[in-house]
Order: structure tokens, then C-alpha cells, then sequence
């Protein structure tokens, strides 16, 4: 009985999180580069949310970056999903980091054991207003600049 419990405590979490991450409105298509780069961050941390849960689903806890990229088989197979909304991650290979892709600086933190995390996306090369789009085990992602920026 406990292991029904614990199999449908798990469905539901997945199913959360993917309302969640659906109710989030996609950047709309743009020829403007910076929305292109946001739109990519976004994206990205959307496979880095999904990655955790099934590993949390599939461990019990939550995983630090380096052991999702070791991991490889899931983070791949969420990638390529992803890949059909944000052609700029087909045929990605994320790095373990710090820098996971070029001009993207990855900061994932585990909190409580494993039982939540904290992951921030920097661009690293935007020098005049430090954008960076950071999220959680929740599955909401907020975007950021300096004070003086317009998001």
C-alpha cells in the first residue's frame, strides 16, 4: 500500500510540474537575438526541471548537475523533446559545467538533502545587464536582469 502511495505521490508531482511549466508562456518567435537567447534559457531549464524530477522520481532525491550529465540517457531523451519547440538545443551536448553550453554559466544548488534545489542560468555575455533566468523544484521560471535593464 505504501508503494501505491508513493507511485502516486510521484505522478502527481510530474503532473505539476508539467502544468506548471505549460501554464508559463512560451517567448513568442522573434527575430530579435536577445528574445532568442532568453527563449533558449528558458527552454533550457525547462529540461533541467524535468530531468530532476524523473531522476527524483526514479531515486528518491533530487540530483546535483554532475550527476544529471553523467545520467546522460534521460537528460538526452529530454533534450531532444525540447528540441521541437527550441531548435537551438537540437544535437546538444550540455557540458557538466560550470559553463554548460557556450556563454551559459549553470549554477544548480541542492537544498535539504536532495529534497529541493535551486538552479540560475547566467548569460555570460551580457556584460551591460547580467540576464539570467533561475528556477526550482516548484518548476516556475523567473527571468532577471540588473535594476537598470528592461526585461
Amino acid at each position: 500500500m505504501r508503494n501505491k502511495g508513493i507511485s502516486l505521490a510521484a505522478v502527481l508531482l510530474i503532473l505539476g510540474l508539467d502544468t506548471s511549466l505549460r501554464s508559463q508562456n512560451a517567448l513568442a518567435k522573434s527575430s530579435d537575438p536577445h528574445q532568442a537567447k532568453h527563449s533558449l534559457a528558458i527552454n533550457l531549464l525547462r529540461t533541467i526541471n524535468t530531468a530532476e524530477v524523473d531522476y527524483k522520481v526514479k531515486h528518491g532525491t533530487y540530483a546535483a548537475w554532475e550527476t544529471l550529465a553523467a545520467s546522460g540517457e534521460s537528460l538526452e531523451r529530454i533534450l531532444q523533446r525540447t528540441a521541437r519547440d527550441e531548435p537551438q538545443l537540437a544535437n546538444v551536448k550540455l557540458s557538466s559545467g560550470p559553463e554548460i553550453l557556450p556563454g551559459w554559466r549553470l549554477r544548480l544548488d541542492l537544498v535539504a538533502g536532495g529534497k529541493g534545489y535551486d538552479v540560475l542560468l547566467e548569460d555570460t555575455t551580457d556584460n551591460a545587464c547580467g540576464y539570467a533566468a533561475g528556477s526550482d523544484e516548484r518548476g516556475v521560471i523567473r527571468q532577471s536582469k540588473a535594476i537598470d535593464c528592461e526585461i
